[in-house]
C-alpha cells in the first residue's frame, strides 16, 4: 500500500516515510532462528510489536514471505504483537532485512509486471477478501499471484459486519501499486457478498 512516485518512478519509501504513513514512530527488524527444521524467521515490527512484513527462510533454502499467498501456509504474518525483548529475537539492521526482502521481490518480478499490466490504474476489478493485515484488507484478484489491498476502515464503514469475512466478493478500482509488497492498491471498494 506504500510507494512514492518520484519523476514517474515508483520507489519504496524511506523508513521515516513508511513510519509516518502507518502512524508509528519506530520500526524494528528482528531475526529468530527457530528449532532445527523450523527455518530462520525475519520480522519488521512497529513500536507496539505489530508485524508488517515477515519472511521465513526454510532449511531447504525456500522462503515464505508475508506479501504472497503460500500454498500451504496461506498469508503468513504474525497475528499477535511480538516482544522484541524476548531472548530468542536478535535485532538486525533495516538494511539486512531489506536485502533479503528485495531478493524475494526479484524472484516474483515477472509475475509482478504481469499483474500491473492486467490491472492498470483506473480499472474496476473484482476479487474476494483473503486476509486482514495491519496495512489493510488483502484481496485475491482472481489471477495467479495477483493480490490487491484496500483500506480496512473505509471498507468497514460501508459494509455490514456479516460480510467482512474471507471469501466475500469485492469490487474496487485500481488506484496504484505498492512496490514494497507487490500489491495492487484498491480504492472505492465495495463488498458484494459471498
Amino acid at each position: 500500500m506504500i510507494s512514492i512516485q518520484i519523476l514517474g518512478l515508483k520507489v519504496p519509501p524511506t523508513k521515516a516515510e513508511f513510519s509516518h504513513r502507518i502512524g508509528v514512530t519506530v520500526l524494528k527488524y528482528l531475526k529468530d532462528i527457530q528449532e532445527p527444521g523450523m527455518g530462520t524467521w525475519y520480522f519488521e515490527i512497529d513500536d507496539n510489536g505489530v508485524a508488517y512484513r515477515q519472511m521465513v527462510y526454510q532449511d531447504d533454502d525456500s522462503c515464505i514471505t508475508s506479501n504472497r499467498r503460500h500454498d500451504h501456509y496461506h498469508f503468513m504474518l504474525a497475528e499477535h504483537p511480538l516482544d522484541a525483548q524476548e531472548p530468542f529475537y536478535k535485532e538486525i539492521s533495516q538494511a539486512e532485512f531489506e536485502e533479503l526482502w528485495h531478493e524475494q521481490l526479484q524472484l516474483g518480478m515477472e509475475d509482478w509486471h504481469r499483474t500491473q499490466s492486467l490491472f492498470p490504474v483506473g480499472t474496476r476489478v473484482e476479487g474476494c477478501i483473503e486476509a486482514f493485515f495491519p496495512q489493510g484488507t488483502l484481496i485475491n484478484l482472481l489471477e495467479p499471484r495477483a493480490v490487491g489491498i484496500t483500506d480496512t476502515s473505509a471498507l468497514k464503514s460501508v459494509t455490514p459486519a456479516e460480510l467482512m469475512y474471507p471469501r466475500s466478493r469485492v469490487i474496487a478500482e485500481v488506484s496504484g501499486y505498492d512496490e514494497v509488497n507487490q500489491w495492487v492498491l484498491l480504492t472505492r471498494a465495495e463488498v458484494m457478498g459471498s
